[in-house]
């Protein structure tokens, strides 16, 4: 597998690079031709899960020195819960591809920045090393800089520049960290290594693991985002292409509980313990307050924003809580709220692309001009709020029943997060979709067609599988999960 891991990166951004460089003149190659470079990533996604053993904990593949004079690595390795999440990915920029409209498919700089981001984005999930995981995840800025600022709606500049100015600034406590780290990690080995091997390996005291612990964790909160930190959210998802939000939400929201997953816990235990319960407020706070606010939206898109506060909330309470079956719930929720809330950006994509208006208010009876698309939404919706044998359910229920002895009040009030969503989503649909056609415009309107239908199809058959058959994602998260919960019982344990 050696050398695999780079190509997840080199791909994209060769890819990114060689539609740049295709001549403007032969705009129809713009989307095929990059239709064809994001099945390169997705097909070696395939190749690793049939050739092999992912499940396993976090393992150092590629290594190559970049200061070699003070020690510094850049490392890349995989494990099962980082696979899934590159899986995914790859996944939904193929599908985001698939579902553009005909402007964006015909810009190759909006195609080059969706690349871009996916080379970014997959570098997080391969990082083994504080640096490299600090490159990357500012290095995702940029594609998505571009992608709402140029490409997004209205108020796309106010939007981007919030965006921009939350995740900077909750990248300066990660940089602060990461220098802290190495200034230890030189103090105690005589290099400045920043392998996740080498912290692993470091003895930090109670009052350094704290504040290591919040300068990582409150950069990764931001990323979340975790209430109050949530209010760029809304904004981006709402400005952002659709494109732009499917991504959003299905792959960058997830790099923040990766961050925290990945290095604030299994490294900086303590402060994990001595700060968790704050996490677990702050978390109920958002999964009540994200599902009321979206109760009452008027416009579409931005009640399925507020909906990913809620349920980034449940993950957050399920990390939060520490214990086995609240760690892995919270990952298979990171994998079931991707999916199920790109969907949704996508379904609403196509809507808009058709009426120009993502206002509830101006839809209503849907169902009889658009069947298959009532159909598929009303699917979606019932993943989304959690119907049992659907994939929202899985991640929601694992997570209320390992928080429950751990935060038993907490995860008593966050179970009426689960009433509240289907309240929102269901009284969405019943104004969109059910009753007469009021509105002239929608009386011609025109059903799903088979690109489209071929671009949300995969999401529809996952929601069910591993609503069926959520074992299959559990056995590739269960090493991280050991790994994680191990850290934390070691702490109690000597305490």
């Amino acid at each position: 597998m050696i050398g695999l891991t780079y190509s997840f990166v080199l791909i994209p951004f060769v890819s990114t690079i060689f539609i740049f460089l295709i001549p403007k003149k032969r705009a129809e190659l713009f989307r095929p031709l990059t239709i064809f470079l994001s099945l390169i990533p997705l097909g070696l996604c395939l190749y690793i899960f049939l050739n092999q053993n992912l499940k396993t904990s976090f393992n150092v593949v590629d290594k190559f020195s970049w200061i070699s004079a003070y020690g510094i690595n850049l490392t890349f390795g995989l494990s099962g819960m980082s696979f899934l999440l590159i899986t995914l990915n790859c996944l939904l920029v193929l599908l985001s591809i698939l579902s553009l409209n005909e402007n964006h498919g015909l810009s190759k700089g909006f195609l080059g920045s969706l690349m871009l981001l996916q080379a970014s984005v997959n570098g997080v999930f391969l990082a083994g090393d504080l640096i490299s995981l600090f490159i990357f995840f500012e290095a995702l800025l940029i594609p998505m800089y571009f992608l709402m600022g140029i490409w997004g709606g209205e108020n796309r500049r106010y939007a981007t520049i919030k965006f921009i100015l939350f995740t900077v600034f909750g990248s300066i406590f990660i940089l602060a960290g990461t220098i802290y780290t190495g200034v230890l990690s030189y103090l105690s080995s005589g290099s400045f290594a920043l392998d996740f091997e080498t912290i692993s390996s470091l003895s930090f005291t109670s009052s350094q693991s704290k504040i290591l612990f919040l300068l990582f964790t409150f950069g990764f909160l931001i990323k979340v985002p975790i209430f109050p930190l949530h209010t760029w959210l809304p904004d981006a998802h709402v400005e952002a292409p659709t494109a732009g939000s499917i991504l959003l939400a299905g792959v960058l929201l997830k790099v923040g509980a990766y961050g925290i997953l990945r290095v604030s816990i299994p490294f900086f235990t303590e402060g994990f313990i001595e700060y968790q319960f704050l996490i677990a407020i702050l978390s109920v706070i958002g999964i009540i307050y994200g599902a009321i606010v979206a109760i009452v939206q008027i416009d579409i898109k931005k009640l399925i924003a507020y909906s990913s506060i809620s349920h980034m909330g449940f993950v957050m309470l399920g990390i939060s809580a520490g214990r086995f079956l609240s760690l892995e719930g919270a990952v298979i929720q990171m994998i079931n709220h991707g999916i199920t809330s790109g969907a949704l950006f996508m379904l609403v994509g196509f809507i808009y692309d058709r009426r120009h208006t993502r206002r509830i208010s101006d839809f209503g009876g849907l169902k009889q001009s658009m069947p298959i698309y009532a159909g598929v939404f009303l699917f979606t919706s019932f993943a989304s709020i959690g119907l049992p044998g659907l994939n929202g359910f899985v991640g929601e229920f694992m997570i209320l029943m390992g928080s429950f002895p751990t935060f038993q009040f907490l995860s008593s009030i966050a179970a009426f997060g689960v009433v509240l969503a289907a309240i929102y989503m269901l009284w969405a649909y019943q104004r969109m979709f059910n009753g007469k056609l009021i509105h002239e415009e929608n009386k011609e309107i025109h059903d799903l067609n088979s690109k489209e239908l071929a671009a949300v199809a995969p999401l529809l058959l996952l929601m069910l599988f591993i609503g069926i058959y959520p074992s299959f994602i559990e056995s590739y998260v269960l090493q991280d999960v050991s790994v994680i919960y191990e850290s934390i019982n070691n702490i109690l344990g000597e305490s």
